[in-house]
């Protein structure tokens, strides 16, 4: 198989607050769409669209799987 035909399809993520994170609510969700690769939302790409969608900041440090479901939609 040549390899530079092989394309990684883009993927869908939908992460959830499992509760309050900040002034973000318990249920807030947003949806991320990473191409190129498998990895899941880094923290970065979590808090750019949790502010572009709510216009609401994070605490640093809390956009992890201990605070939101991050799960392939």
């Amino acid at each position: 198989t040549n390899l530079k035909n092989i394309k990684i399809m883009a993927r869908l993520w939908k992460v959830t607050a499992k509760v309050n994170v900040g002034k973000l609510p318990k249920g807030a969700s947003v949806e991320i769409v990473k191409s190129g690769t498998n990895a899941r939302p880094t923290a970065h790409e979590i808090e750019d669209a949790i502010l572009s969608k709510y216009n609401i900041g994070i605490p640093s440090g809390t956009a992890n799987s201990n605070h939101f479901n991050i799960e392939e939609a």
